[in-house]
Formats: structure tokens, C-alpha cells, sequence
């Protein structure tokens, strides 16, 4: 059996609905929008309904109770109104259209106050004001920040990057041209260069953490590295970059007979460097070299003769890292 249409009045379309958030709405103004004449909702017509389920949105009503609402006023009114049914239809389907982009107007909206949320909150994290001030901000906001967290500092800015931090949790936004994104869990990766700073506690652990995440993008960029590089895989090139005439002379020193063609060039440098990422692993460094085992052993004898370090020494091994980091670094830096 088909329900009846309920009587045009606000009180029998809101018990015919059932809804308690129903009763927030314009039901009476809609009503008169229904028994005006003619076939089209007017402009102003559209515009009233739109604010209003921009307001509902702000609300919290959902979408679907508006149109549930809207539909109910059509049927309620299509007797007394007189109008064909294709002409009742079309009216209804411009009060829907209306209440939807209205409602997609006001779910904008909330997602860019949001966003200017977050953007005031990080940058009063990250500015000099007084962490007691910054809590009160973040509890205003809903914004929890005890514990340990950890900045992640995107060195561009992307919808794509925005919203894979977001999904992770994150409390995330666009600070002059980078990302910043404070952390409490897992990392999200992906394939912008950002730099990682070690987490902190509070607020003042956060700025600390803010400050390691700028030192590791900067060292990023400046080695070419992509991905998420946290800050203690760069700090011995930041360490080596702050005296730059000792670095110059170091890797000078250690490389240069193993940069002389009549030594063997480059293919030294480049084996010594893949022999102690790998740990110092003859067969690891063969394979990522595509060279035979014995080939590496020879270089590596080679490079000890060049060089008179002890590679079985460990303190003749951290000098060859070190000129070999280095090397990169003034590389980059001079690139």
C-alpha cells in the first residue's frame, strides 16, 4: 500500500518524515516555494535553497534528509498547486539540484576552514610563541599534541602528497612552499624529497623535530636523494658540510690516486663506495656492480695500495667513508 501524501502543512511533513534533524530545516519556507506558480524554481528561488543546505551541511544534517525533506513538500503540494506532473517533476528537480550544490558548496567550505585551521595551528607550532599559548590554540581546535611526534618536511607542495598524510593522520598543510606534517605514527611514503626530523615530546619536542626535518631536505636536495631521507641518514654529511676547506682537503687526500686514470679511475671510487654500503660484502658489491668476486677483491687490494689505508682497519675505513661522503656532498654542493 502506498502512503498517502502528507497535508502541506511544516508539522505533518516533519511527523511524516520522522526525522528530529528535519525540524532545523526551512520546512516552512520550502512549502512556499512549492504552491508559488509556475513550472521552474527563479533564480533567487535556487539561490535560497542552496544557503540553506549549506547551512545544513554546517550542521551536520545529512544530504539525504534534505532531499527527503524536499521530495515530501512536492508530494504535499502537487493538489493544490494544479500543475501537470511533469511540471511538478521539474520543479523538484530544481530545488534538488539547488539543496545538492548547495550542500557540496558548504562541505568546501568546511574542508577549507579546516585547512586554515591546521595552517594556523602549525604555524604557531613552529613559530616563537609560548608552547602554554600553542596548547590552548590546539585544544580550541581538537588537536591533540602530547606525546611523541615526529615533522615531515615535503619539499613541494601536491594535492597528492596533502592527501596521503591526511589519510595517514597527520595534521598536515602547505607552509611557504613546502608541506609541513606533524606525525605520531608510521611515515607515509612516496616520491617527493622530504626530510625527516627524529621525534620529540610536545611542543618543544616538535620544534626540534621541525628543525632536523629542514637540516635533512636541505642535505636531501642537496645529494639528490628522493623519498623520505630522515635526518640521522644525513647527519655525517651535515656534520662534514660545515667546514668546508677541511672536507676539500680530506677527500683530496684520500681520493685523488684513486681518480688518476693511469690508476684505474672512477671504477675505484665507485667500488669502494658500493663495498661498504653493502657492509663490506664481496658478493653483495659484485652483484650490484655486475662484476665477478674476484674483480672486487682486486679493486679493493688496489685501493689499499692507492690509498696505504687498512680496509680490514676500522678507523682506516671511516676515513675512506668519510672522504667518500664527502666527495658527494662538494659534488653537490659545487653541481
Amino acid at each position: 500500500m502506498v502512503d498517502s501524501p502528507p497535508q502541506d502543512t511544516p508539522e505533518a511533513i516533519l511527523a511524516h518524515i520522522a526525522d528530529p534533524q528535519a525540524a532545523n530545516l526551512d520546512v516552512q519556507g520550502w512549502l512556499q516555494l512549492m504552491l508559488r506558480p509556475g513550472e521552474r524554481l527563479a533564480g533567487p528561488s535556487r539561490t535560497r535553497l542552496a544557503a540553506s543546505a549549506a547551512r545544513a551541511r554546517t550542521a551536520g544534517i545529512p544530504l539525504t534528509t534534505l532531499i527527503e525533506v524536499w521530495m515530501t513538500c512536492g508530494r504535499a503540494t502537487l493538489t493544490p498547486t494544479k500543475r501537470s506532473p511533469d511540471a511538478h517533476v521539474r520543479l523538484l528537480a530544481d530545488g534538488a539540484r539547488s539543496l545538492c550544490t548547495g550542500y557540496a558548496d558548504g562541505q568546501a567550505e568546511a574542508v577549507r576552514q579546516r585547512e586554515r585551521q591546521r595552517s594556523l595551528l602549525i604555524e604557531a607550532l613552529l613559530s616563537e610563541q609560548p608552547p602554554e599559548q600553542v596548547q590552548e590554540l590546539a585544544v580550541r581546535l581538537g588537536v591533540e599534541l602530547t606525546g611523541r611526534r615526529s615533522v615531515l618536511l615535503v619539499g613541494e607542495v601536491s594535492e597528492t602528497a596533502l592527501d596521503r598524510l591526511n589519510a595517514a593522520g597527520a595534521l598536515a598543510a602547505p607552509q611557504r612552499g613546502r608541506i609541513v606534517a606533524i606525525l605520531s605514527g608510521r611515515v607515509p611514503r612516496g616520491p617527493e624529497t622530504a626530510g625527516l626530523g627524529r621525534p620529540g615530546l610536545g611542543i618543544t619536542g616538535i620544534r626540534d623535530s621541525f628543525a632536523d626535518a629542514k637540516r635533512a631536505l636541505n642535505m636531501a636536495r642537496r645529494l639528490g636523494l628522493k623519498g623520505v631521507v630522515p635526518y640521522g641518514d644525513v647527519l655525517p654529511e651535515a656534520l662534514l658540510g660545515q667546514d668546508r676547506a677541511t672536507l676539500r682537503e680530506l677527500v683530496d687526500a684520500t681520493l685523488t690516486p684513486l681518480r688518476a686514470t693511469r690508476n684505474g679511475g672512477p671504477q675505484y671510487v665507485e667500488t669502494a663506495t658500493v663495498w661498504l654500503q653493502e657492509g663490506l660484502s664481496v658478493a653483495a658489491t659484485a652483484r650490484v656492480l655486475d662484476v665477478h668476486e674476484r674483480t672486487v677483491r682486486y679493486r679493493l687490494a688496489r685501493i689499499a695500495k692507492l690509498t696505504t689505508l687498512d680496509l680490514q682497519h676500522a678507523d682506516d675505513r671511516f676515513r675512506l667513508d668519510l672522504a667518500l661522503r664527502g666527495a658527494r656532498l662538494l659534488g653537490a654542493t659545487e653541481g
